[in-house]
C-alpha cells in the first residue's frame, strides 16, 4: 500500500492544480454588461447574450462580476467589470459570496464572458458526476497498477 501513496498524491496534485491558476487580473478580459431586475429582464438568468440590451465590454483589468442585490425592495441583476466598482474587493476567480448584510450575492470569474452563466463558474467543479467518476476511475486504476 505504501507504493500507492506517491501516485495518489501525484494524481491529487494534478487534479487540484487544474482549477488553480496564478493570475494578477491585469490582462484585459471581455465581460457581459447589463443591469435589470433579477427576473424577467434582459439581464436575468438565463442571459440572452444576443439581446441588444446586453453588451460586451473589454475590461482593461480585473474580472467579470455577476451581482444580485436588493435595491428599493426589488432584486436587481448587474453584470459588469470589477474595475467599474467604487469599492475594493479581493478578486477570487470562480467564487460567489453573500454580502454580510444579506442584501446581495456576488459571483466573480476570470474567463472571457464568464458572467453569463448561473451560479459559480471557473475552475473545476469537483461536485459534477463526470469529475467524481473520473477521479474514482483514476484511483482504482492506480491502485491496480501499484499492487
Amino acid at each position: 500500500m505504501e507504493g500507492a501513496m506517491f501516485p495518489l498524491v501525484l494524481l491529487f496534485l494534478l487534479f487540484a492544480g487544474q482549477g488553480a491558476t496564478i493570475d494578477d487580473y491585469s490582462n484585459p478580459i471581455n465581460c457581459y454588461i447589463c443591469n435589470g431586475t433579477a427576473e424577467n429582464s434582459t439581464c436575468s438568468d438565463p442571459l440572452d447574450v444576443n439581446h441588444s440590451g446586453v453588451m460586451i465590454k473589454e475590461c482593461i483589468k480585473g474580472i467579470c462580476l455577476k451581482w444580485t442585490k436588493y435595491k428599493g425592495g426589488v432584486l436587481q441583476m448587474i453584470r459588469q467589470c470589477s474595475a467599474d466598482l467604487d469599492f475594493h474587493l479581493t478578486m477570487i476567480d470562480g467564487v460567489c459570496r453573500t454580502e454580510r448584510n444579506g442584501n446581495g450575492y456576488l459571483c466573480m470569474c476570470g474567463k472571457h464572458r464568464c458572467n453569463s452563466v448561473s451560479g459559480r463558474s471557473g475552475g473545476i467543479d469537483y461536485r459534477t458526476p463526470f469529475t467524481i467518476i473520473l477521479l474514482l476511475a483514476s484511483l482504482i486504476l492506480l491502485l491496480k497498477l501499484t499492487t
